[in-house]
Parts: C-alpha cells; sequence; structure tokens
C-alpha cells in the first residue's frame, strides 16, 4: 500500500520534459500540473485520516484506492494538459488512503520498541521505492511513450486493490463518521500544540527540499546537461540510495541513541548538502553528491519524525498522521511550487534555501527537546471505540 502513494508522487517525474513538449507548455506549467497530485494528496488525508479512525482501514482503503485507479486512467488517455491536471487530481486524492492506511495499520497492532523498529523498516521499504521509482520511470519513458507509464500504474494499482480487499479485516464495530465541525476542532487542537508542529517540521522542511529537487532537476539535467531521460532515473536512483542509508543508519541509531540525540547528530548533513548546493559549481556531479548526502538526512528523519507524532496521540493516530501528511503534501507543494517559480535561479538560490531549512529545524529541535512545555491536555472529544 504504501508502495502506490510513493510511485504516484515520483515514477512521473522523469517524464515531464516529454509532457511539456507533447503539449507544447512551458517547463514550469508542466511543473505545476505534476505538482497538483501532491495538493490533493495533502487534502484527502484531512478525510482519510478521521475515516479510518472511525469506519476501519478496509473501507477507507478500498474507497481511495479506486479513485487512484480512475485518475491514472485519466491522466492515460489525456488530449490536453487540463485533463491531465484533472487526472493528476484524482490521483492524489486517490492516494492519501493508501499511505493513512499504511502507517496506522503498526501503530494498530504494535506498541513500544516493536512499533519503533516496524516504522523503521516501513521507512526503509519507503526508501527503496523512491529508489526505484524514477529508475523505472527512466527506463519506461525512454522506450515508452508517458501515456503507457500512465496504464503501467493503473495495472499496479489495481493488483494492490485486490490483495487489500483479499488481506485487510473488516471493522469490528460500526461506528459513526463525526461530524466536520468535530474533525475541525481536533485539527484546530492538534496544529496548536508544539509537540505536533515541531515534531512534524522535521518531514514538512525536508519534504519542501525534496519537492524543490525533483521538480527542478528533471529539466537542468536533460536540458541544461544533455541528459536522457533514462540517464536521469539513473542518476536519481543513485542519489536516492542515500535515502536507504539513510533510514538504514536511523534503524540502527535507535538501539544506541534517543530520538533527541539521532535528529542531532544528522543534521549537519542537511546543512552540508546546502553549504555544497550554494558554493560548488554547477556540474551533474556536484549536484548529485549534495542530493545524496541531503537524502541521508531525510532518511534518517523519517522514522524518528513519524514516532514523535504518535507518541503523544495514541488514541487519535490517524488524524495525528493525516493532519500532519495533509500539511506535509500540500504545504510542502505550494511552498515548492512558489519557490520554483520567483527564488529558484541557480545553484546558490537553490543552496541558500537548504541552508535556511536547516537553521529552522535547529529551532524546532530546541523547543522541541530543550524548551518543551511542561504541560498538555488530552484534546481528543469522540473515540473510535
Amino acid at each position: 500500500m504504501l508502495s502506490c502513494a510513493q510511485f504516484g508522487s515520483q515514477i512521473f517525474f522523469p517524464a515531464l520534459p516529454s509532457i511539456a513538449e507533447q503539449f507544447a507548455i512551458s517547463n514550469n506549467n508542466a511543473q505545476q500540473i505534476m505538482m497538483l497530485y501532491f495538493v490533493s494528496f495533502g487534502m484527502s488525508q484531512l478525510v482519510f485520516g478521521p475515516w479510518s479512525d472511525s469506519v476501519g482501514r478496509r473501507k477507507v482503503f478500498l474507497a481511495g484506492q479506486l479513485l487512484f485507479i480512475i485518475g491514472c486512467l485519466l491522466s492515460a488517455f489525456a488530449t490536453s494538459p487540463s485533463i491531465l491536471a484533472i487526472g493528476r487530481l484524482l490521483q492524489g486524492l486517490g492516494a492519501g488512503a493508501p499511505l493513512i492506511v499504511s502507517r496506522t495499520l503498526l501503530s494498530d497492532i504494535l506498541v513500544g520498541n516493536k512499533l519503533k523498529q516496524a516504522t523503521a523498516s516501513l521507512a526503509i521499504a519507503a526508501s527503496l521505492f523512491s529508489v526505484s521509482a524514477p529508475l523505472l520511470g527512466g527506463w519506461y519513458v525512454d522506450s515508452n511513450d508517458w501515456q503507457s507509464l500512465f496504464l503501467f500504474m493503473t495495472f499496479y494499482l489495481s493488483v494492490i486493490w485486490v490483495v487489500g480487499f483479499k488481506l485487510l479485516p473488516c471493522a469490528s464495530v460500526k461506528t459513526i463518521l463525526p461530524s466536520p465541525t468535530i474533525i475541525l476542532i481536533e485539527y484546530g487542537k492538534l496544529i496548536r500544540d508544539s509537540r505536533f508542529i515541531n515534531a512534524s517540521s522535521f518531514k514538512w522542511l525536508p519534504s519542501i527540499l525534496y519537492l524543490t529537487c525533483v521538480t527542478y532537476f528533471p529539466f537542468e539535467f536533460q536540458n541544461k546537461l544533455v541528459v536522457s531521460a533514462k540517464e536521469y532515473g539513473f542518476y536519481m536512483s543513485l542519489c536516492l540510495f542515500g535515502l536507504v542509508l539513510g533510514t538504514l543508519l536511523g534503524k540502527l541509531s535507535q538501539k544506541f541513541l534517543s530520538h533527541q540525540n539521532i535528529l542531532a547528530l544528522f543534521w549537519p548533513l542537511l546543512l552540508l548538502s546546502g553549504v555544497g548546493f550554494y558554493s560548488l559549481s554547477f556540474s551533474a556531479a556536484n549536484m548529485l553528491i549534495c542530493y545524496g548526502v541531503f537524502l541521508i538526512c531525510t532518511g534518517a528523519y523519517y522514522p524518528i519524525c513519524l514516532q514523535l507524532i504518535i507518541e503523544p496521540f495514541q488514541e487519535k493516530k490517524g488524524t495525528a498522521f493525516a493532519l500532519s501528511g495533509a500539511i506535509d503534501m500540500f504545504g510542502s507543494a505550494l511552498v515548492a511550487s512558489i519557490v520554483i517559480k520567483y527564488c529558484l535561479t541557480d545553484m546558490q538560490s537553490l543552496g541558500a534555501l537548504f541552508i535556511l531549512a536547516a537553521l529552522l529545524l535547529a529551532i524546532s529541535w530546541c523547543f522541541l527537546f530543550k524548551f518543551p512545555k511542561r504541560k498538555h491536555k488530552q484534546y481528543y472529544i469522540y473515540s473510535s471505540k
């Protein structure tokens, strides 16, 4: 289930130049179409999170995955940029379901150290999907047209839907979905909780940097550095092994270090990547090295961030995941789009963005561990039981 959201977000990026060429649209317009996925992806989690807490994971997954499939089919037969944009919006709306369900299933049945190790293993799996997605997308687009890539995703998502239908358990207790007013109240309480904000920032800020890179790099590599889609996918996959390495190191570190120390240990890598982007000359090797160093840090942060988000909110972990994921995807896509359109002009501006993010995370770390609030109230006013 996790692979569905990962592939949907990353497998199509190597096709960006081909889409722009076929529809005779600007690079920026092609990037905006791809980013629509993340906007609707983020918003859908606000619905799927509380819904899954109330009616069970199975119903939410089957409904969302079906919407995901419809969006891929529409994109595969798109005859204009507008139809492709609608298809990407539908894909994002559906993708929130498999992501929420894949994250919450583990915490439904595991606690303590077992949950920590399982979450770290989930992060490793996510990083492996991230490695394979651009490689597969680049190879496929280089051998076929981009429409057939959407058809491939349609088939893959359909297979996962059948697997979920067969294996996911039905909800044992019938519950009523809380009203939108109650859901909004809970989201409001969460967004005002410093633990939630500071913990989630270790996911939000790296996501902004990641989305900025994956939408900016295809045109830099394929147009300025004259790299084919297949070669670009291969290069990105090499970098993304840094994500795998980071998740592995993060999992091993949890046996010996606290969350506080792990976040501090990998923070210099983020700053180092920003300094590299800012100071090194423009070349494929320099961009890949700096990007790979950043991904090591991101991989280590991912499982720690998930655990820090749900630990204070066990009763409504689906809701907490939903709000964090919604802000992550919607906010990251919005900020990345603005940065690409108005601020990103060269390697130096990209490096400055990385350095700024590193400084903001240092502030979040201090508020999370050095200056935490002593008292926190339990907010939730409806129960899944």
